[in-house]
């Protein structure tokens, strides 16, 4: 199975849409929901990684090693 690009495919739109969805249906606050989302799109953002002693921001999606990608990918693939 070629898994290459795996978290660079989910959407940060995508990812910030799905987890308003399951904070709204876990009745969170709308003012906790926002800062929450706020946080979350800030640590998507500010994504760095390593590859061959080069750190490198994704243009698009979650780089594969953060701590947040898996459980971004599992929110969004629910």
């Amino acid at each position: 199975m070629d898994i290459k690009d795996l978290y660079v495919n989910l959407p940060l739109k995508g990812i910030v849409k799905a987890t308003r969805y399951w904070l709204n249906r876990n009745n969170n606050k709308g003012e906790i929901i926002n800062q929450l989302l706020n946080i979350l799109w800030t640590i998507m953002k500010q994504n760095y990684f390593q590859y061959k002693d080069k750190f490198y921001q994704p243009q698009r999606g979650i780089g594969m090693g953060s701590p947040i990608s898996g459980t971004m990918a599992e929110t969004y693939n629910i």
